[in-house]
C-alpha cells in the first residue's frame, strides 16, 4: 500500500492508495484544485465551505455532462466512468467530513478549556 500527499486548497491531505495511483491521485487533486481557484477568483463566494460545496456542485455537474456525451456512445464506458468518477468524489467528501469532525473536536476541547 501507498502513501501520497495531495495539497487542495494549499491544504495537504495524506492518502493511502494501491501502489502504482499515487500519480492519478495527483493529477485528480490538481484538477480539483485548479477548478476551486477559478471558483475561488471568481468572487462568487467568500466562506471555505461555500467554496468546498460550490466546487463539488461544479465537479458534479461535469461529471453528468461527461456520463451524457459517453452514454450516448457506449453505454458500459459511461457507467465505468461514472463509477470512477462517483468514487473520486466520494472519497473527496469523506476527507472533507473528518476534517470537518476533527475540527469540531478542537473547537469543543477549545470551549470547554474556556469554561
Amino acid at each position: 500500500m501507498a502513501e501520497v500527499t495531495l495539497t487542495v486548497n494549499d491544504r495537504s491531505f495524506k492518502l493511502a492508495c494501491a501502489d502504482g495511483d499515487e500519480g492519478r491521485l495527483q493529477n485528480l487533486a490538481a484538477y480539483v484544485d485548479e477548478r476551486l481557484n477559478t471558483i475561488a477568483e471568481s468572487g462568487v463566494v467568500r466562506r471555505e465551505s461555500d467554496l468546498m460545496a460550490l466546487t463539488a456542485i461544479v465537479l458534479a455537474d461535469e461529471l453528468f455532462e461527461a456520463q451524457n456525451a459517453v452514454s450516448n456512445d457506449n453505454p458500459q464506458a459511461a457507467e465505468d466512468y461514472s463509477e470512477k468518477l462517483t468514487k473520486a468524489l466520494q472519497e473527496q467528501e469523506a476527507e472533507y467530513a473528518a476534517q470537518v469532525d476533527s475540527l469540531t473536536e478542537t473547537v469543543r476541547k477549545l470551549a470547554e478549556s474556556i469554561k
